[in-house]
């Protein structure tokens, strides 16, 4: 499986709008970083996020332009702020087996899912920071499974 795990990108405060939407200078990063991977990413079979607004606006940004339509993105706690690694496997499960995924969540949730993948014991410690993204080739469902391809 190619994965592609990414941390929603830099939204607006609490205060200024509950909904936390994108920042519209997370919404240029994110939107820098599609035109950079545009060519690298796509297609893909699935582009899941968290149902938070942030998530799903990046999704959006990403997905299109690796030509996934924004009303096909999947939503899932298994992307959500304290979800695990397990919680996402079984998310997995419940897919039709996609090969090339991308995944929007949040901290400390996909950097969990990161560390999964990528290590047999002590977890990886990534910094997934706004706009943030991990391209994992994983050759097995289980914890140390895959290989680190890309940290953007």
């Amino acid at each position: 499986m190619d994965l592609w795990l990414v941390r929603h990108g830099e939204a607006v405060p609490e205060r200024v709008d509950p909904a936390r939407p994108l920042s519209p200078e997370g919404a240029r990063a994110v939107s820098a970083v599609a035109k950079t991977l545009a060519g690298r990413m796509g297609p893909f079979d699935l582009v899941a996020a968290s149902g938070k607004k942030r998530a799903l606006q990046t999704a959006a940004i990403l997905g299109e332009a690796a030509g996934y339509p924004a009303g096909r993105i999947a939503e899932t706690g298994a992307l959500s702020p304290g979800a695990t690694p397990e919680a996402f496997l079984a998310f997995l499960a419940e897919c039709a087996s996609p090969e090339r995924l991308l995944c929007v969540g949040h901290l400390p949730s996909i950097a969990a899912i990161a560390s999964f993948f990528l290590s047999h014991g002590d977890p990886v410690l990534l910094a997934f920071g706004p706009g943030t993204v991990c391209r994992i080739r994983v050759e097995a469902l289980r914890r140390g499974g895959g290989e680190l391809l890309l940290f953007l």
